[in-house]
């Protein structure tokens, strides 16, 4: 039998990370993934979920991040603000997105890991939260030599490389195995796609364009249906009030003396009958 990590709709989801979960690059702020992300989960859910976003540009997780020196006193990090930013909001969804700008300014990768490791333990104290981790975000060409990292904060972001990286994807796992929480694999479903990069060359914004962040938002959400029963209620329900797809036996268009599928079978036999043309698609009360 298949692990079933929530078999009830979600309440209340909170987003928490860096520049990619505010949704830094989008167009529109409700086309960043985390709104994407919810707008989904509203779409086969009886009620909305409620949704806080709290993410923070040129976050980091670790205080072991060198960046941190230049924080410190003045803007909270991961470790430090989860508790009120994700905790206090008694959330039973929590999104984690953290990595990224902590390999890029130089983070030792076991302190990432234990620091990383502390705040999913923390988050998993009853009343538990379906928690998912997300790995780290494709970066294309030149986008691992910026030192600005396109933001006004902080002046060391070129620490990183492709092999750095990998470690810290891997590091993201092995802590959503070893504390049983779900995880989305962005960067794969990213498939190292230059064009979903606000500046496909790297040399300039390596934020996820709209595109990009609609695609990292369709993965979180595959995630969650996958492992959570609750998302399926209402398509379970729509599906029985509503027959077994009786729009299919709409005409084709309006007049026409077969449905649109009979159309398709007369594109290659002219005198197919028009079994279906009488049915309704009205749904059953």
């Amino acid at each position: 039998m298949k692990r079933d990590f929530s078999s009830k709709p979600f309440k209340k989801l909170v987003a928490l990370g860096e520049s990619h979960t505010v949704g830094i690059s989008a167009s529109r702020k409700e086309l960043g993934w985390a709104p994407i992300l919810k707008d989904l989960i509203d779409q086969f859910q009886e009620k909305p979920v409620t949704f806080v976003n709290h993410g923070i540009g040129a976050d980091v997780l670790s205080k072991k991040c060198p960046m941190y020196r230049d924080y410190q006193g003045e803007r909270p990090i991961g470790i430090e603000r989860y508790r009120k930013h994700v905790i206090d909001e008694k959330p039973d969804l929590v999104v984690i997105s953290y990595g990224l700008n902590d390999f890029r300014a130089g983070t030792p990768l076991a302190a990432f890991e234990r620091d990383l490791s502390t705040m999913v333990a923390d988050i998993q104290k009853p009343p538990r939260s379906v928690i998912v981790l997300l790995d780290t975000y494709f970066i294309p060409g030149k986008g691992f030599d910026h030192k600005t990292g396109g933001t006004e904060v902080g002046r060391a972001w070129h620490y990183g490389n492709k092999t750095i990286q990998l470690r810290f994807n891997k590091a993201i796992k092995r802590v959503a195995k070893r504390h049983d929480v779900l995880f989305a694999p962005i960067s794969e479903a990213q498939g190292d796609a230059e064009w979903m990069v606000c500046t496909p060359s790297g040399n300039g914004d390596i934020h996820a364009n709209d595109l990009g962040h609609r695609v990292i938002g369709n993965k979180v959400f595959e995630v969650l249906a996958n492992n959570c029963s609750g998302i399926s209620k209402k398509a379970l329900k729509d599906r029985k009030q509503a027959g077994k797809s009786l729009w299919r036996f709409d005409l084709w268009k309006p007049g026409a003396d077969c449905r649109w599928e009979d159309k398709l079978k007369r594109d290659f036999y002219p005198d197919f009958p028009a079994k279906f043309a009488d049915r309704s698609s009205k749904p059953k009360k």
